[in-house]
């Protein structure tokens, strides 16, 4: 929809029927910024060029390596949702999902940059979010790919009507939480990722929900949206949520 809404404005043309990329390419010199506790890391950039989906959608994530013998190197990138890894054990609702999100990574066989004076050393990969979007999209990863095929985990995971994304998720550590309100979900049912049917659970602005089954729309009852089984979910920050100091 983001290729399509910029075909439409002229942004650029897709005649050989590939795909268009929508970020631009990294700059090849980054700027040096000072985090918090005046240390400071080489950051780089890549942006939308922007649509009236990415205006509702798009937020930006900083991504952070951090190496023995050399300055910490941070990639600022657009994001219109946020894949969530829900396979692991420790993992059992969205809030899990959320914190495993943003949990540093050890990188094996990093090598720093020129500059530096080490060789191939041990690393760590942060991610947390740099720009809230408007709307934000939750995609659990229920689907796997293997050498036998594709597969569908039946993983029970719980999620709230109203989300807190603490500063713990956020880039900045001044940047005050904020809290989500559910909006829309959508389900896959089928046991085999191959097959199945979708629909989509919507909050009707009177506070009710509707299911959307194909060209069926009936009013369900909120224990029907807050099922297990959830494949994305869509929240609004109409909610302001101030973290106790």
């Amino acid at each position: 929809m983001h290729d399509e809404l910029l075909q439409l404005e002229g942004h650029f043309s897709n005649s050989n029927g590939g795909s268009s990329s929508v970020v631009s390419s990294l700059e090849d010199d980054g700027w040096e910024t000072v985090g918090p506790k005046n240390k400071t890391a080489i950051t780089r950039m890549q942006s939308f060029v922007p649509s009236e989906l990415s205006a509702i959608f798009g937020g930006q994530l900083r991504s952070t390596v951090k190496a023995r013998g050399s300055k910490a190197s941070a990639t600022i990138q657009p994001f219109l949702l946020l894949h969530l890894d829900i396979f692991p054990h420790a993992v059992h609702s969205i809030e899990d999902a959320l914190r495993l999100f943003s949990t540093p990574e050890t990188l094996d066989g990093c090598r720093p940059s020129a500059a530096a004076k080490v060789g191939v050393v041990s690393a760590s990969k942060s991610v947390k979010i740099e720009t809230l979007s408007k709307i934000m999209i939750l995609h659990l990863m229920r689907f796997g790919y293997e050498s036998k095929g594709s597969t569908k985990l039946h993983k029970p995971v719980y999620f709230p009507l109203e989300l807190v994304l603490g500063r713990e998720l956020l880039a900045s550590p001044f940047a005050e939480g904020r809290k989500y309100q559910l909006v829309a979900m959508i389900s896959h049912h089928g046991r085999e990722s191959s097959k199945g049917h979708y629909t989509a659970d919507t909050r009707h602005p009177d506070g009710y929900w509707l299911r959307f089954d194909d060209a069926t729309v009936r009013a369900i009852d909120i224990n029907k949206v807050l099922h297990d089984q959830a494949y994305a979910l869509s929240s609004t920050n109409k909610f302001r949520y101030l973290t106790p100091v």
